[in-house]
């Protein structure tokens, strides 16, 4: 029988459980949360997180890969991995009757893989490969280039896969190490959704997870504070100029994040938007053009990304730069902000259709909360906000000389620079 509704458990183990019974559902969706990602690596490990993400496939002390790969997927499931900034997860997707499956194998990747010599090796040349993809991609490329820009050397700002140089330094005893540390107990979250029972799930787990018990490690400290930048990195091989803007947003758990998502929702959040209208639909200067917002721990961030031909990328940023700028001045409509708000109600209650959706949604309330926000008091956080909210957000986030600027890509008539973008003159040092 399935469970109604959110529980929370804290395991013997130190392991917190949630779960969310979704009536009508005959599936599962299961994850394992590390409170911890690529921006708590020493500089000298970076892209240790992704790297251990991978090796937790490749063996364990009762399965090679192969077995790990044909494990769920022989009983129609799937079973997946993804590492982020302040999270690593493993996730699994399976019908409810396979919850038993599910949890030996999860546990088995996450509490018991070998990290071999020769897979380590091995693994070394898939993760260049992956490397190498991400810098022949200008969509991603400009992507680790802005997070550069905006997080000032903090490690925020570096690439989640690491490079070249630090992955060829890891060596099992570094994994190993690192792993024992950072998958301890009370760093893992275990979240499902679905035709779910909450104490069969808590049984399962206390009876496979066995984490380890390694030396406590500390996560990264705040990012300094912000100043704006300008950066053009030339690029004639690309046909197109790619354009990536940010500012400094707020945390996940700040007061402001509901009104600055509303206003990002109609700043670029989708076809309605006004940069969706103004950039491609009256102008037609980029076929893609949207913002999004980022919500960390103790940060955030607002970007903006769009491609055009390298002659029209000065005429785009001005049309970029009008739009914020009216937003700052004028702020949204009455219109705009409600048309957001109800865009952002039918997004929260499609999504939460999914036991995926609801799934991360557990996590990430748990991680970052402490507690669970239910998807109605979610909307009615949304519908709350007001234009008067809005209209600060956007006076107080969207000036134009507060962004960086980040282009890849080719130059005609020059580099860009602050003619271009001007931007406001950083703060003499002290004395």
């Amino acid at each position: 029988m399935t469970d109604l509704g959110y529980r929370k458990t804290l395991l013997p183990s130190g392991i917190t459980l949630l779960t969310e019974g979704v009536p009508d559902r005959c599936s599962i969706a299961v994850g394992v949360w590390v409170r911890a990602g690529a921006r708590d690596e020493p500089a000298e490990l970076l892209g240790i997180s992704h790297f251990i993400e991978h090796m937790m496939f490749k063996g364990t002390e009762r399965r090679d890969a192969r077995a790990i790969a044909a494990s769920l997927e022989s009983l129609g499931g799937h079973l997946d991995a993804f590492t982020a900034r302040e999270e690593v997860c493993y996730y699994a997707r399976a019908l409810a009757e396979h919850l038993p499956e599910v949890a030996d194998v999860l546990s088995d990747i996450v509490c018991r893989s070998r990290f071999a010599e020769t897979e380590v090796d091995r693994e070394k040349s898939v993760v260049h490969e992956e490397i190498s993809s991400c810098e022949d991609n200008p969509e991603d490329k400009i992507v680790d280039l802005l997070c550069e820009q905006v997080w000032g050397g903090h490690a925020l700002g570096r690439p989640i896969l690491g490079t070249a140089e630090t992955v060829t330094g890891l060596s099992h005893t570094l994994l190993r190490g690192y792993f024992s540390s950072r998958y301890r107990p009370e760093h893992l979250v275990i979240a499902a959704a679905g035709a779910v029972e909450h104490d069969r799930l808590a049984e399962l787990v206390a009876r496979h997870f066995a984490p380890p018990q390694g030396e406590r490690l500390p996560f990264s400290d705040p990012p300094p504070p912000f100043r704006p930048s300008l950066r053009h990195v030339r690029r004639d091989d690309l046909h197109q100029l790619y354009l990536a803007l940010a500012t400094r947003g707020v945390a996940y758990t700040d007061s402001d994040r509901y009104p600055l998502v509303v206003l990002n929702t109609l700043l670029g959040g989708g076809m309605s938007s006004r940069l969706f209208q103004s950039v491609r639909e009256d102008a037609g200067l980029a076929y893609s053009v949207y913002s999004t917002a980022d919500f960390y721990r103790d940060a955030g961030m607002v970007s903006i990304q769009l491609g055009v031909s390298p002659e029209r990328g000065r005429e785009a940023l001005a049309l970029v730069r009008e739009e914020l700028q009216r937003l700052c001045d004028e702020g949204p409509t009455e219109e705009e902000v409600g048309a957001a708000r109800w865009q952002i109600k039918g997004s929260v209650v499609m999504g939460h259709e999914s036991v995926s959706n609801r799934m991360v949604h557990l996590a990430h309330e748990e991680i970052y909360r402490g507690h669970y926000t239910p998807p109605e008091e979610q909307v009615a956080r949304v519908l709350a906000v007001t234009h008067a909210q809005v209209k600060e957000a956007a006076r107080r986030v969207l000036r134009p000389e507060r962004f960086v600027l980040t282009a890849l890509g080719p130059a005609p008539g020059g580099a860009l620079g602050e003619r271009d973008w001007p931007i406001e003159a950083a703060a003499p040092a002290p004395a």
